[in-house]
């Protein structure tokens, strides 16, 4: 795959206040990409301005080696599916569908939207009202709006948040199927570090308006490249390693409770289903650990032996 979607210096502002600074990112055709950061740093400006709703302080982006910085947004070729799917309601789901070909007068309007209806899995709910859907039908409406366009890119942001824990997973796997079949290029927006690693074939990590790392998931999950992305995805005890200097972390499952050379006092506790989740005030610093369910729940105030096992930790260049 090369190259198809290019971000070069790009630094976005909002008035005074820059949001995004000379952000370079690099997209391959047929690519599902996911921007994953915390609030404000800077993921859905950065979507923003590849729709063309917000003109970069500087940069460039290319699409399909042409330079569409300047570009109207209704020529970029560019389709994006909103948080809120923006469908109208008073409008059909046939006729939300073919809003867009209708405003470009396309002759083929009725089998473009047939085909649309047919790759989301919704062929019988032409006449439904938005209104008489469910969230995950409702989002897959909004997708089969921006598709039916062609979209060189397709851009989402926040695509399943709005949705419930059992329809999040359904459209994990709907997202990805489309994606497979139609093989356009996508570009999701997210803070959930679990939706980035199930649907990306490569994640862009954010912060404040930088890019912290940019890898596949299992290199996001294995070998994160600082204390911030080793935090965001799970590697919640972070401390500084005596033997170099650097730092180790460590995921709440790899630290063992109830023995171990160090000791430290209970501050939280909270069952999570298939494990209980304890936080440690230690005299090394905050330690974050859990045991299975079935183990004897400790309670807070209690102190504890642990210990953080070398060989469960990634190690970093700094916390």
């Amino acid at each position: 795959m090369s190259e198809f979607l290019s971000l070069e210096d790009l630094t976005l502002a909002y008035g005074g206040s820059v949001a995004v600074d000379r952000l370079n990112l690099a997209i391959r055709q047929g690519e599902l990409i996911a921007l994953l950061g915390p609030s404000g740093c800077g993921k859905t400006t950065t979507m923003r301005a590849i729709a063309g709703l917000l003109a970069p302080r500087s940069g460039t982006i290319r699409l399909d080696g042409k330079d569409i910085t300047r570009v109207a947004p209704s020529r970029r070729e560019v389709g994006l599916v909103f948080q809120s799917y923006a469908l109208f309601p008073h409008l059909s789901v046939f006729e939300n569908v073919a809003f867009g070909l209708r405003l470009r007068k396309e002759p083929d309007l009725a089998a473009r939207v047939a085909e649309g209806l047919a790759t989301v899995g919704l062929s019988d709910f032409a006449d439904r009202a938005p209104a008489a859907l469910s969230g995950g039908q409702q989002q897959r409406v909004a997708l089969a709006r921006s598709l039916v366009m062609n979209p060189k890119v397709l851009l989402l942001d926040e695509p399943l948040s709005n949705l419930d824990a059992r329809l999040r997973l359904e459209m994990r796997m709907e997202l990805q199927r489309v994606q497979r079949e139609t093989g356009v290029t996508m570009v999701f927006v997210t803070h959930d570090q679990a939706e980035a690693l199930a649907l990306a074939d490569r994640i862009v990590v954010m912060r404040g308006g930088a890019i912290e790392q940019v890898g596949t998931p299992e290199q996001i999950w294995t070998e994160p490249a600082s204390g911030f992305v080793a935090d965001f995805v799970g590697f919640e005890t972070i401390l500084p390693d005596p033997e170099t200097g650097g730092a180790l972390a460590w995921r709440p499952a790899a630290v063992t409770l109830g023995s171990g050379p160090h000791s430290g006092v209970i501050r939280g506790a909270s069952f999570a289903g298939a494990h209980r989740e304890y936080v440690l005030d230690t005299p090394l610093g905050v330690v974050k650990a859990e045991t299975p369910a079935s183990a004897p729940p400790l309670a807070p105030g209690a102190e504890v032996a642990f210990d953080l096992p070398r060989e469960r930790a990634v190690r970093l260049a700094s916390a």
